[in-house]
């Protein structure tokens, strides 16, 4: 299998479903959790997720370096900068709304080669339905063996915005950048599910100034490249990977249209 094969993105859509299968047990219970160094949630959910995808993708690609979200110890920055090609893992990305029993949370598995994404794979365990895409190849939504081609679609009037979390509590960057937009309706979707929305048709734009990791986008932004969109820091490029000290991102927007005039520089004087 080569790096940037359909035989490599079968294999690892098989992983997402394993790992999707070892979650949703969790799901259906009352569910504990424990607070990280950072003070985020974590699971057994997030944990049993993580040991099996780690696991898949040291057999699968055994001269790929993984780093996970939930790996207890992550590289220092001068060791993990030296890699060209490495795995980011977000076995269960929105854990938050995993917690309240909210349906929109994701498995994350990107596989990044000179700073940029060229394989992601975003899985749903609770609609059972995959986004994923190869650079160059395409985007493709999965459900019951069925493989379908997706693209992003026109504007919407109203334009379809999407949000985490409440999306009655937009912070400040997020109201001036909804103050510069035509008529708009908000759509509440945890996770990067957010950003496949967008890749399908479903969706116009996702704004997010607060903080994300690298594992938390890189699947979804090779998808919705591959889709026809973009996703892009305030500067209008591409976010790219594993090529700074921090693996957190810088604030970015997700689009369907990337020919649309969008309020960055607005957001950028802030």
């Amino acid at each position: 299998m080569t790096l940037h094969s359909m035989a490599l993105l079968s294999a690892v859509e098989q992983i997402a479903v394993r790992a999707g299968e070892v979650i949703m047990p969790y799901f259906s219970a009352a569910v504990h959790f424990d607070a990280k160094a950072d003070g985020s949630p974590v699971t057994q959910a997030d944990k049993a997720a993580d040991a099996l995808i780690q696991q898949a993708l040291a057999e699968l690609t055994p001269d790929i370096l993984v780093l996970s979200e939930e790996m207890e110890q992550q590289l220092p920055a001068s060791e993990r900068l030296q890699f060209r090609r490495l795995w980011l893992v977000d076995p269960l990305d929105g854990t938050r709304q995993f917690i309240r029993g909210d349906a929109g949370f994701s498995v994350n598995i990107a596989l990044i080669v000179d700073h940029q994404p060229v394989l992601g794979v975003v899985y749903s365990p609770v609609e059972s339905v995959g986004y994923s895409a190869v650079l160059g190849q395409g985007a493709w939504r999965w459900q019951s063996g069925q493989r379908q081609p997706i693209q992003v679609a026109p504007i919407a009037h109203p334009m379809r915005v999407l949000t985490g979390f409440s999306a009655t509590r937009p912070g400040e960057k997020t109201r001036t950048f909804l103050a510069h937009l035509p008529d708009y309706q908000l759509m509440e979707l945890g996770s990067s599910l957010k950003i496949c929305r967008i890749a399908e048709g479903m969706a116009d734009v996702y704004p997010r100034f607060g903080l994300t990791s690298e594992w938390d986008t890189a699947a979804a932004q090779v998808i919705l490249s591959e889709a026809g969109g973009l996703l892009c820091g305030l500067d209008g490029q591409a976010l790219s990977y594993n090529a700074r000290d921090t693996l957190e991102n810088p604030p970015f927007i997700a689009v369907g249209d990337p020919a649309y005039d969008w309020p960055l520089s607005v957001i950028r004087s802030l």
